[in-house]
């Protein structure tokens, strides 16, 4: 198996480089280090299992074959991969962008001064006409802009500026893009939340406290998600929305949110934007702020506290239950065979708990594939039922390192909302 991992506190660029690798090399597995950055954890919450990456943890080395590394070129820097430095016959492959602080010896080292790893990926899938999604394409915008500050750093080349423009034109989305990245304030950025919070107003609806923030900006300021988070956790309010006035005739509506409070995708994508329950943007042409904070309330009120229900998109359990008495052996062959990373217990319709890939792999390991998966169960899951709305399954979903969410009814299973499902139902896939 050939797999590609990167370094510990992973960034969007690495992610993103990670990523490339599983469409340019077909048949690699990412494997993403324990610990990433804040910014790189809420986008895996939503979108990881769209990807062809595994966690660190519980991920077993011995079938690994080959092995590429992105973003870095030093084995201190990774998580614990220091079993393959000295493998026999074993190829390494290396992409980086840094130019010193390297001690990996590589069969293939591609390492050029760009402004990001990712460049130098999207420069090969280019020259190969490597297929990619438009999901794809906005991660790989993400990690060219996290890596260069939006092309504002002095690192950022005209290769980067390239392939930014390749990627606009292969279905990147800013306004998903924006909603993941934040930065420093500025001087310009200071008075600018100042404003804010001298002349906000706050809507409560259904006792949700929300934020409106309508104030003109200068042409060309950036990072004005930052901002709308920093005011949100500042006042200590479940949502915001910032309304932006340019001097261009444009408005940005940049929104944040609690999980269970407000659908901010919901309310972006009728301005023509687009997000997800928690975050989303939009820009709109108007010239009227006022306006445009009246459509924006109204649009409040109308959608943004509406939201599906668990039961209206939770998958039928049946393909992703156990029995107590079956073996971990035959979880594995189930797990692989549906590609999930964790199964159901039930004693009938009563849910003992989960038992997730990891169990099965240290199973493995220590020749026990033929105990009963009774002795394996992991009780304390997180869980929804039917009723629950999906900003409330969003929110439960974070706090799941399976990606599953047993959906449970008086104790008894009623059905299963994975990943998958929630975040196809978010984007409108």
């Amino acid at each position: 198996m050939q797999i590609v991992t990167s370094h510990m506190n992973t960034d969007f660029d690495a992610l993103a480089s990670m990523v490339a690798c599983t469409c340019l090399y077909p048949g690699t597995r990412g494997v993403v280090p324990s610990h990433v950055t804040a910014g790189v954890r809420a986008f895996l919450s939503i979108h990881q299992d769209l990807l062809r990456i595994v966690p660190r943890k519980g991920f077993d080395l011995e079938t690994v074959s080959s092995l590429i590394v992105v973003d870095t070129n030093n084995w201190n820097r990774l998580d614990r991969m220091q079993p393959l430095k000295d493998r026999q016959n074993f190829e390494i492959i290396c992409w980086d962008h840094h130019m010193s602080g390297t001690n990996i010896i590589s069969g293939v080292e591609h390492r050029e001064e760009v402004g990001a790893t990712i460049t130098l990926l999207l420069e090969e899938m280019e020259r190969q006409q490597t297929p990619f999604t438009p999901m794809q394409a906005t991660l790989f915008l993400l990690g060219i802009y996290d890596d260069t500050g939006c092309l504002t750093f002095s690192s950022a080349t005209p290769r980067d500026a390239r392939m930014t423009a390749f990627l606009l034109e292969n279905g990147a989305d800013l306004n998903i893009v924006s909603s993941f990245l934040s930065n420093a304030m500025d001087d310009s950025h200071t008075r600018v939340f100042s404003d804010m919070l001298a002349k906000a107003d706050v809507l409560t609806l259904e006792g949700v406290n929300i934020g409106i923030c309508a104030i003109p900006v200068q042409s060309g300021l950036t990072m004005l998600a930052s901002l709308v988070e920093k005011y949100k956790e500042f006042k200590g309010l479940d949502a915001v929305f910032g309304i932006f006035s340019t001097d261009q005739n444009k408005v940005m509506v940049i929104g944040r949110s609690n999980p269970d409070a407000v659908d901010v995708g919901a309310v972006v994508r009728a301005l023509g934007g687009g997000g997800h329950p928690g975050a989303g943007s939009a820009v709109v042409k108007e010239d009227d702020l006022a306006k445009i904070t009246e459509k924006i309330t109204t649009l409040i009120r109308e959608t943004g506290r509406k939201s599906s229900l668990v039961k209206e998109i939770m998958l039928h359990a049946a393909r992703f239950v156990l029995r107590p008495d079956q073996t971990v052996a035959e979880a594995g062959e189930i797990m692989a065979r549906t590609r999930v990373r964790a199964l159901l217990v039930c004693d009938k319709d009563r849910f003992l708990g989960l038992i997730p890939e990891s169990a099965v792999v240290r199973a493995r390991q220590n020749n026990r594939l033929s105990t009963p998966v009774k002795g394996m169960v992991k009780p304390d899951v997180p869980v929804v039922g039917p009723g629950d709305d999906i900003r409330t399954a969003a929110a439960h979903m974070n706090l799941s390192q399976e990606g599953m969410l047993p959906v449970l009814e008086q104790g008894r299973v009623a059905g299963v909302l994975t990943r998958g499902s929630l975040v196809l139902h978010m984007y409108d896939m």
